[in-house]
């Protein structure tokens, strides 16, 4: 351990110790707070980063339809276009290009039962996206709140010395304004930031909900569209065989 790293270990020492009680609940806080939100930030995956977001429904529609794919080349095949449309969804990754090739995998399988399966997946996945996060709030609200009691704390200490020995001594006042300062300080520290990045996280995953849903529907217009020109050409060839 080189002279920096141990006088950066003691200076962090001597600012807990100097915080007063209160320390420990405000760093339990921020350990809860941000252990919750960097777990939400591993459950939507890349997604939290990507800026093409708007783009990947889009993309989807476009391969489906039979536009120019990615490639250049027009897919004329309902099959080819579906499994080129999964194929550059996987490419891409990330939380939501999962949840729509998973989506499209089910309306190929039964699009009957396509409707019904992914409401109840859509909220599934809103559900777990949003796990947590909660507490996350709660303890950036909570970080603030137990810094003020640390600066009460401070500040009655701080009196209880004038009280016994007089105002003449600023040395013996220093301990009860330095827990109350530094205690404060601290719990805003904490919130600060993750009151930001509570707000970066919420953004996203509303905007992930929204693009599901607009994929699904999507989807749902494609398989249904599809399934209407199946029944149809169905229909057309039993009059033909009809005597």
């Amino acid at each position: 351990m080189t002279d920096f790293h141990y006088i950066f270990i003691e200076s962090l020492r001597n600012t807990y110790e100097a915080g007063g009680v209160v320390m420990l609940p405000i760093l339990l806080a921020g350990v809860v707070g941000f252990y919750f939100l960097f777990a939400s930030w591993l459950r939507i995956g890349s997604d939290f980063f990507k800026n093409d977001i708007h783009k990947v429904v889009r993309r989807m529609q476009r391969n489906l339809t039979g536009e120019k794919s990615d490639a250049g080349t027009e897919l004329n095949s309902d099959e080819h276009r579906i499994q080129a449309t999964l194929k550059n969804l996987r490419k891409r990754g990330g939380f939501l290009s999962r949840e729509l090739s998973y989506a499209i995998e089910i309306a190929q399988k039964n699009y009957d039962e396509f409707r019904d399966y992914m409401q109840v997946r859509m909220m599934k996945s809103v559900r777990y996206m949003e796990q947590g996060n909660h507490i996350v709030m709660v303890m950036a609200a909570a970080a603030p709140l137990l810094g003020l009691l640390g600066t009460v704390t401070g500040m009655v200490s701080t009196f209880e010395v004038i009280t016994l020995y007089g105002n003449q001594n600023p040395v013996l006042m220093a301990d009860g304004i330095s827990e109350a300062l530094i205690s404060t300080q601290s719990g805003l520290l904490i919130a600060f930031p993750l009151t930001l990045l509570k707000q970066r996280l919420d953004e996203r995953i509303e905007i992930l909900k929204q693009e599901m849903e607009l994929g699904a529907t999507v989807i749902d217009n494609y398989f249904a569209a599809r399934a209407n020109e199946t029944d149809a050409e169905n229909s057309r060839f039993t009059r033909h065989c009809e005597p």
